[in-house]
């Protein structure tokens, strides 16, 4: 008998993952050309002269050349009536761009993040993920003003457009920071996460998450979703002090059970028709609901005598243990729960998902077919 097959698109990221915060330019001039080029470079020309294979490049020629582009356009300015600034000499804020310019070739590793302000809080901030290993960079064309010129840059995968508007009030202090790029804080990587992968597990953590697409959302609606939360929150919450004993005989007294909160895995709620549900957890089990609602249609016994096997993606070189890990406790819950309660949680799942319009990024691919 084959066990039964659920997809997640949902995301496993490895500790060292990074995200970087790359400005496009002064005043975001480059910002078209990064997004259609789907390259981040630096505003330093004439790295079009030197060795295709960065590895190759010398910090003193660097620096001389980096030297040579600013004092170019100071030169430039002063044709046009403006005071020069500083001399030909290598200066400090030339070895500051060589810094920049080292940690955009050499320290993003492949599937690392990027992250593109804009000018306007109603525009689109851009996510990517560098689809190059550290030191493959490629040749791009950008025009500023009335002349073009050839740069170097990391290639870069789109995955997210989010309004600038949408972010934190922390997170815009970084994006309006000035610097052309750094890497973001540990701490603050979630928001990002949430915007390029939806469900994710980081540092410890899974976050999964459940819309709805209801425009009136009714509190019958939010009775139903929440006591399917609660009900398999429940269920963590005894198989993990061995209190299994103790649950109620069926599911929806269990949807409505008392849970402590500092027990309670975190459940972050934004209904404003349509919404959507945010469950965190410190461990897999944010993953396990995902699965348990691609389930829901199913029946009883097939998800418990045939077993769940889970697939999900990995970022980089995450581990592939988690995908092992949420196995284990899709199917220890659905043993725990036994025919009774597991058909009764599946029947709530399926009225959250027709009535209530629910919905999370799992599918049911191979092993067992819904209920009609």
């Amino acid at each position: 008998m084959s066990k039964i097959v659920v997809q997640l698109d949902a995301y496993v990221i490895p500790d060292e993952h990074l995200v970087f915060k790359f400005s496009p330019g002064k005043t975001y001039r480059f910002y078209n050309t990064v997004k259609d080029a789907k390259t981040a470079f630096l505003d330093i020309r004439g790295l079009d002269a030197l060795d295709d294979d960065p590895k190759h490049w010398d910090d003193k020629a660097l620096l001389k050349l980096i030297a040579e582009d600013r004092w170019t356009r100071q030169l430039a300015r002063a044709k046009r009536g403006y005071d020069t600034v500083g001399s030909a000499a290598v200066s400090r804020i030339d070895r500051r761009n060589l810094t920049f310019l080292k940690e955009l070739v050499f320290d993003g590793k492949k599937g690392d993040l990027v992250v593109v302000p804009v000018d306007g809080y109603m525009k689109d901030v851009l996510i990517g993920e560098f689809t190059t290993d550290p030191g493959d960079v490629k040749r791009v064309i950008a025009k500023d003003g009335d002349y073009q010129h050839e740069y170097r840059g990391r290639p870069v995968r789109w995955l997210s457009a989010v309004e600038k508007r949408l972010f934190s009030g922390e997170m815009l202090k970084k994006l309006h920071n000035p610097n052309a790029i750094f890497v973001i804080g540990k701490s603050q990587r979630n928001e990002i996460y949430r915007h390029a992968y939806g469900n994710f597990v980081y540092d410890g953590e899974c976050i999964s998450e459940f819309h709805t697409s209801k425009h009136k959302f009714t509190s019958e609606d939010s009775a139903v979703a929440s006591m399917w939360f609660n009900g398999f929150d429940v269920l963590r919450h005894s198989m993990a002090t061995n209190q299994q004993s103790s649950m109620s005989d069926d599911f929806y007294g269990m949807g409505l059970e008392k849970l402590p909160d500092r027990d309670a895995a975190e459940l972050r709620i934004n209904i404003n028709s349509p919404g959507a549900f945010g469950m965190q957890s410190k461990d897999t089990f944010a993953f396990a609901l995902m699965a348990f609602f691609a389930l829901s249609g199913c029946e009883a016994k097939d998800v418990i005598n045939q077993g769940v096997t889970v697939q999900l993606k990995t970022v980089g070189k995450a581990p592939k243990n988690c995908q092992l890990d949420i196995e284990n406790t899709v199917n220890g819950m659905a043993t725990a729960l036994g025919d009774k309660r597991l058909q009764q949680a599946c029947d709530l799942g399926v009225r959250a998902e027709k009535d209530a319009q629910m919905n999370t990024s799992a599918t049911l691919k191979s092993g067992a077919k819904k209920r009609k």
